[in-house]
């Protein structure tokens, strides 16, 4: 296909999911509450998301994808944060675990969308786990927190560290020997034991239980060494080459997270705008109020920023990418402070309009708590967290030794 044909279809493509999204920030706010109660999504939620296609934006078009560039799914997560933190989170990772699968090698990918091509994977990625060398693969065993959503998906990806095999590197990236690093491994529902351990202030609709696995045989092809991602050399890349899959996932991944939290923002922000234009006190219209005033103005602008900070970032690195470049440890510093500073500036305007809801934003009822509880809960993931993105990007700044923070 031509560029500009492509360039109109990934538009076309991009303008059908945000109207997808705007259609279910509503219905997200509907159900926020079940989605807390329930600790997890309602199934009614999971159906909407599938019908919706917001998974497979960034899925390879070999299987039914879209495989749009990563900015669409920030602009189109943005737009569900508005309606529920909870639910728009696990929207968004199940749109990158997708993406993320296109990585592995051919036939992991083959295992999991022959048999459905609209299949939700969840996962955990920090390597907490153990694995044995065994033949034709490992035999994995151990506990993996946080895996969101992992109830309503039927394959699991787990992070672990590998041993040493043959201790192969080259000068332009890791060797493909399974080197002693960050690798991942896929596996089916049936191969783990989901424990009922996500009982949260925040985010509390997102499901994410931790997970156990023992003694579970993983095939060779579905490991996935994750330094060979870092290079735009992924084993999945020699089969799926739209650019979104030469962009390394651990690092560059966080602006649809980061979008998640300006999403959550932004409603809170406009239920603060509404509030001013209708509440009264003791006869008073609210916005009549200077000093709310100049809350909302300051809120307003704190959003703004930060959406074109997630925004730009995510673009940027598809520019990078598309023009060859590959994306280094400057970049990676560049997107880890991006990521995080959008999210301390979404947490800030969501903390100035909470403060001034007085007795009644404190209701169960009342969107803005929420928001302020999810943005607590978005801003304690540690690949958003300000204190280590940023030393990430200063260390590398600086040329500094960065062993203790990667």
């Amino acid at each position: 296909m031509p560029e500009g044909d492509h360039k109109i279809e990934n538009k076309d493509q991009r303008s059908k999911y945000l109207v997808q999204a705007k259609k279910l920030a509503p219905i997200f706010r509907e159900r926020a509450i079940e989605a807390e109660e329930l600790r997890r999504m309602p199934d009614e939620t999971v159906a909407d998301i599938v019908a919706s296609g917001i998974p497979r934006m960034c899925q390879p078009k070999r299987f039914g994808g879209a495989e749009l560039p990563w900015d669409a799914l920030v602009e189109v997560v943005i737009e569900l944060g508005k309606g529920c933190g909870s639910q728009a989170w696990v929207a968004d990772v199940f749109s990158e675990h997708n993406c993320h699968l296109g990585h592995f090698p051919n036939e992991a990918q083959h295992d999991v969308w022959d048999d459905n091509p609209e299949a939700l994977i969840s996962t955990s990625y920090a390597p907490t786990g153990k694995a044995e060398r065994v033949d034709g693969g490992w035999k994995l065993s151990g506990r993996w927190g946080f895996s969101s959503g992992v109830e309503h998906s039927s394959w699991t990806i787990l992070g672990v560290l590998l041993p040493d095999a043959d201790g192969e590197k080259s000068e332009d990236g890791p060797g493909r020997g399974y080197g002693h690093g960050h690798h991942f491994m896929l596996v089916p529902a049936a191969d783990r034991i989901v424990l009922d351990t996500w009982h949260t202030i925040g985010l509390a609709g997102t499901g994410s239980h931790d997970v156990t696995v023992e003694d579970t045989f993983v095939p060779d092809h579905r490991v996935l060494d994750t330094r060979l991602t870092a290079v735009a050399k992924s084993p999945g890349a020699e089969h799926n080459t739209a650019p979104v899959f030469k962009m390394p996932h651990l690092g560059f991944a966080q602006p649809s997270l980061a979008g998640v939290a300006v999403g959550i923002a932004s409603g809170a922000v406009a239920d603060f705008e509404e509030m001013l234009k209708t509440r009264k006190v003791r006869g008073k219209l609210l916005g009549d109020i200077q000093g709310l005033q100049l809350r909302l103005a300051e809120a307003s602008a704190e959003i703004e920023a930060a959406r074109l900070l997630a925004m730009s970032t995510a673009q940027e690195n598809m520019d990078l990418i598309v023009s060859g470049k590959v994306l280094d440890m400057a970049d990676l510093g560049r997107s880890r402070r991006n990521a995080a500073y959008a999210v301390k500036l979404a947490k800030a305007a969501t903390q100035r309009v909470f403060e001034a809801t007085g007795g009644q934003g404190i209701y169960v009822g009342q969107p803005i708590q929420r928001a302020f509880r999810d943005i607590q809960a978005a801003a304690s993931h540690i690949a958003l967290g300000w204190d280590l993105s940023a030393t990430i990007y200063s260390k590398q700044a600086l040329g500094l030794d960065m062993s203790d923070v990667l």
